[in-house]
């Protein structure tokens, strides 16, 4: 990676991480005070940050090269988040349903891909 593309990444990946472990500190306050709708406000923006790593990152390190690469690093963070996020839907006990939170991360991450980070060519 080149060092201007490393340092976007590194600003991204950190402005990332901040974020969502504000949010998941909230998240563990507001559900010791019983605030129900802030601690579901927060809930769901933790939810769309880990659908949405790949794109964050981009969007915060202000990446306007290599966005497929990036993306695809972030899904792979994306995966691991996921499982985390569907053992916490799933009242922290072993469910099945927690390995469909992987794979939507992995699938938003793909359709984001196709959408808005490969550059279309012309075909001539």
């Amino acid at each position: 990676m080149e060092q201007g593309l490393k340092s976007q990444f590194l600003r991204g990946t950190f402005s990332y991480a901040i974020l969502f472990a504000s949010l998941f500190i909230l998240h563990i306050i507001f559900a010791s005070k019983d605030f129900d709708i802030a601690f579901k406000i927060v809930a769901i923006s933790i939810t769309i940050l880990t659908f949405f790593v790949g794109t964050s990152i981009i969007y915060f390190g202000k990446i306007g090269s290599q966005r497929v690469e990036i993306n695809r690093l972030g899904g792979m963070i994306s995966i691991i988040l996921g499982f985390g996020l569907g053992w916490a839907y799933a009242g922290m006990k072993w469910h099945w349903s927690i390995l469909l939170w992987p794979i939507c991360t992995a699938l938003c991450h793909w359709i984001m891909e196709r959408i808005f980070f490969i550059e279309h060519h012309d075909l001539k």
